[in-house]
């Protein structure tokens, strides 16, 4: 019986253990639930009572052609609600229909039905990405999207706080 040379045998352990390191740095690719938001996130529905979500988040990263962009996350009862796209600086941006002009803001019905903003604005007061505080408040007019049907809602009365932001 041939008896293997224990080189071969910490070879084999080495790989196992890389193995295992990288199965185990994997991303998930389900959304975390969100932890929940430090100060004050509001808006109202087609004039309805002022809904509060429940945390919110933000993500930073480039884009060749606009530079510097910041994604905001806004979620209720662990259910994206709301998503702004837009540059990460202080003061107030068109909400628009295009990615990278202005501000691009979403709200969500739900995970299949979105409305994105066809006209309103955000105004960003305190945009600080190195201690983490985004706050600023919006408004805006959004259509279902794709863009055939005539159903629109109405965001009004927003205010943002959020102190968590990813790089």
């Amino acid at each position: 019986m041939k008896t293997i040379p224990a080189s071969f045998l910490k070879i084999i352990g080495v790989c196992l253990f890389i193995s295992f390191a990288i199965a185990a740095c994997k991303k998930d690719s389900k959304t975390p639930t969100p932890a929940k938001t430090t100060g004050k996130f509001t808006f109202k529905l087609d004039g309805g009572a002022a809904i509060t979500v429940d945390s919110a988040n933000a993500t930073l990263y480039s884009v060749a052609a606009v530079g510097r962009m910041m994604d905001v996350y806004a979620y209720k009862g662990g259910v994206e609600i709301l998503e702004f796209h837009f540059a990460p600086t202080t003061g107030n941006k068109t909400a628009g229909t295009a990615l990278g002009t202005g501000a691009f803001l979403t709200y969500m019905e739900s995970p299949v039905l979105s409305f994105d903003s066809q006209s309103g604005s955000i105004n960003v007061t305190t945009c600080d990405t190195v201690g983490n505080k985004v706050e600023g408040d919006f408004s805006f007019v959004a259509k279902q999207y794709p863009y055939t049907g005539g159903t629109s809602k109405s965001i009004t009365e927003g205010h943002m706080v959020f102190t968590k932001i990813s790089k």
